[in-house]
């Protein structure tokens, strides 16, 4: 009896399960007065405690989410975790407690009674007292989605509050932001007031001479990029990684856009005032910023020096008021969005319209261009001529799709994929064959051995022989089968892919739909010359692949028969 307890024992240590722990913590500024008692610290602490003296449970990783709110599941911890659960790192997740998870509970519902389920992982909340696995009715309990909705509830609530603290600090004139504007820092005495950053500064002045001169946004670009002017966005790329700020020692990869410089030019910061409430969230969950009216703008007026005068801002505002009014929009938008690149530099390019007399003259030039002369060329190219290169690129391709589909059913009426897929079938036959007659001798070998006709020695050398052969038939039939599936079974299958093209074969002008059905990207070369990157480039090759392997066996096939005939 003793020795079938132990044996029943030893039974159920095999079948028991090895759960691979991912501990997950979070922290944000949601969390108020909680924030000490929920710092990642002791959530570890706790969790490594709770999990102590479980010997089946293995902690692979933790995931911290250090800064993020709950509202939201975009959190790089998080994802990184998801991740690994659908890679099978991991098929446990262990937090303090459920608002440490998630704070939406329509999400955190969604991941508990579904995702979760789905994936076969195990959800461990230890102040919530759930276990998905040894107490499945504690996931599903009642209290569960109240919990949910009052975390969900407290985050709503604390970001009311912020946003009331916020509006009546800026209603007062206090700077709330987080990043100053470029020409200002943070007072070292007080963090809610503007001082002028000299450094900067002196490049506002300069923005705004310039645009009294007369001068285009663009242009100011050009200047300030080509005069290695650095970018805020890019100091602060330098100063995070001790880059050297002397821009001839160091690529910049951030430079003065339309936008940066249009925002100078019109932001009343620069005359002494704070101008708040421009932009806001859609809700205390989806954290996408939009633009309010102006009419909820809240302006406070003389709150810190100004760095331009008022007459000379007013006059650039009249300026810029003018072009905007002279400015002709597009006659209709771009058919080709964001695909047109520029072969060289890889930037997007953009369209310019010219408006003379009563005719409109469309060019596409590179963006990169446009702000940086020194960085890369024009690659101007009229629109009517890429409209036309693209359209004749593309009844080019549909013909040459059309083509490669009359051949594959030429093959398929000829029978070479069924010929082929037959002497598969025979060479793994074939080779399995050989594999049991490989066993059958392994196995007399053993019984000769066992009656002494052959030696102990003799034994091993011709077992560890027939081994290698049978290991060396089932990489042949591993080999086989690969080529088996990517020849025969693409051979058999629907090419939905062709069917796209098939569509478009008497396609007469272009428009939206076929650009994004046919085209991934489209390099303009300098001289005006087009590069078009197909979609489905890939199912593409392979069937060219196929094609030539088919045909070159069908070749060897016809000229084997042909010597058989002969001899």
């Amino acid at each position: 009896m003793a020795g079938r307890r132990s044996k029943k024992d030893l039974t159920n240590n095999k079948n028991r399960i090895e759960w691979k722990i991912g501990v997950y913590c979070r922290l944000s500024s949601d969390d108020g007065d909680n924030a000490e008692s929920d710092s990642i610290t002791n959530q570890r602490e706790l969790i490594n405690y709770h999990l102590k003296n479980k010997h089946d449970f293995r902690i692979v990783d933790y995931y911290v989410d250090d800064g993020f709110s709950g509202t939201s599941f975009n959190r790089p911890g998080f994802k990184r975790m998801v991740a690994d659960l659908a890679n099978g790192k991991i098929n446990t997740i262990i937090v303090k407690d459920l608002s440490r998870f998630g704070r939406n509970y329509i999400e955190v519902g969604n991941y508990l009674e579904h995702i979760f389920p789905l994936y076969n992982v195990r959800f461990i909340s230890i102040n919530d007292n759930i276990d998905s696995y040894e107490d499945p009715k504690s996931i599903n309990n009642v209290v569960v989605p109240f919990k949910n909705i009052m975390n969900d509830e407290y985050a709503r609530d604390i970001s009311n509050k912020v946003k009331s603290v916020l509006l009546t600090k800026s209603k007062n004139g206090e700077f709330v932001g987080g990043t100053t504007p470029y020409g200002y820092k943070k007072d070292s005495n007080n963090i809610h007031k503007l001082v002028i950053e000299e450094s900067e500064a002196k490049n506002v002045r300069l923005i705004y001479k310039k645009a009294l001169n007369g001068e285009g946004i663009l242009k100011i670009c050009k200047y300030l990029n080509n005069n290695h002017i650095l970018c805020r966005k890019e100091i602060q790329r330098r100063n995070k990684y001790n880059i050297s700020l002397e821009d001839r020692e160091e690529e910049t990869k951030y430079h003065w856009s339309k936008t940066t410089v249009t925002n100078i030019l019109t932001n009343e910061t620069y005359i002494g005032n704070l101008v708040y409430n421009r932009t806001g969230s859609i809700s205390y969950k989806n954290h996408k910023q939009v633009s309010k009216p102006k009419e909820e703008w809240i302006i406070v007026k003389n709150t810190h020096e100004g760095i331009v005068d008022i007459k000379d801002f007013k006059k650039v505002g009249e300026l810029i008021g003018e072009r905007r009014c002279n400015r002709k929009k597009p006659s209709q938008p771009s058919i080709f969005g964001w695909k047109i690149k520029c072969a060289d530099c890889g930037h997007a390019m953009c369209r310019m319209e010219d408006f003379r007399g009563t005719r409109t003259c469309s060019h596409f030039y590179c963006r990169n261009y446009k702000t940086q002369s020194n960085v890369c060329s024009p690659h101007k190219i009229k629109t009517v001529d890429l409209n036309n290169q693209v359209l004749e690129t593309i009844l080019f391709q549909v013909k040459m799709v059309l083509n490669l589909e009359k051949t594959i059913n030429r093959l398929k009426q000829d029978g070479i994929g069924s010929n082929y897929e037959q002497q598969y079938f025979n060479s793994v036959k074939k080779l399995n064959n050989d594999i049991d007659k490989l066993k059958r001798l392994k196995k007399l070998s053993y019984e000769d051995w066992k009656f002494q006709k052959i030696s102990k020695e003799d034994f091993l050398m011709y077992s560890k022989d027939y081994d290698n052969r049978i290991e060396n038939c089932n990489n042949e039939i591993k080999a086989l089968e690969n080529v088996y599936l990517e020849n025969i079974k693409n051979f058999k299958k629907d090419d939905y892919w062709i069917e796209h093209f098939r569509r478009n074969k008497k396609v007469k002008a272009l428009n939206k739909d076929v650009i994004n059905e046919l085209i991934e990207c489209i390099y303009v070369h300098e001289g005006g010359n087009i590069t078009i990157k197909f979609k489905y480039q890939d199912e593409y090759e392979k069937a060219i692949e196929f094609i030539d392997g088919m045909e070159e066996r069908a070749n060897e096939q016809m000229e084997c028969r042909r010597l058989c005939e002969a001899i």
